[in-house]
């Protein structure tokens, strides 16, 4: 398993380091993060999950997962380069995103300006979710 993603990240450039993965650009417009302990593959696993029961209303402002394994050792996701603007007028619609996120029961973590991005409509999206928690209906 190891060997595997080895080879899948072989040559390609960090693009980010947090506490538990690592990013890496796999130069096809995705990228691929790789767990550097449980808690990365906790984080992944959360992704994924949030990401696939996640309602359309909510998903069109995550990240897009497009496939992870070996045990949510890694995920590999769409690749947004547009970074967050920090003006008024963005930090209202963050305001408001974490209001509808709350209201589907998804609470957002960790949203500062290293964690979204752009969509080439304007639209923001979370690139980094691995923290938000789901609480779960009665």
């Amino acid at each position: 398993m190891k060997k595997k993603i080895k080879k899948m990240i072989k040559g390609k450039k960090i693009i980010g380091i947090g506490k538990w993965r690592v990013v890496h650009d796999l130069d096809n417009r995705h990228v691929i993060k790789v767990a550097k302990s449980k808690n990365g593959r906790s984080s992944n696993k959360k992704e994924v999950i949030i990401y696939k029961s996640a309602p359309s209303r909510i998903k069109k402002y995550l990240g897009k997962v497009i496939t992870h394994g070996f045990g949510y050792r890694f995920l590999i996701m769409k690749k947004y380069k547009r970074k967050f603007p920090r003006s008024k007028k963005y930090k209202r619609k963050l305001f408001a995103l974490e209001s509808r996120f709350i209201r589907k029961g998804i609470i957002p973590r960790d949203l500062n300006s290293n964690n979204l991005r752009l969509k080439n409509n304007g639209r923001i999206v979370i690139i980094d979710y691995g923290n938000f928690k789901k609480h779960r209906k009665k």
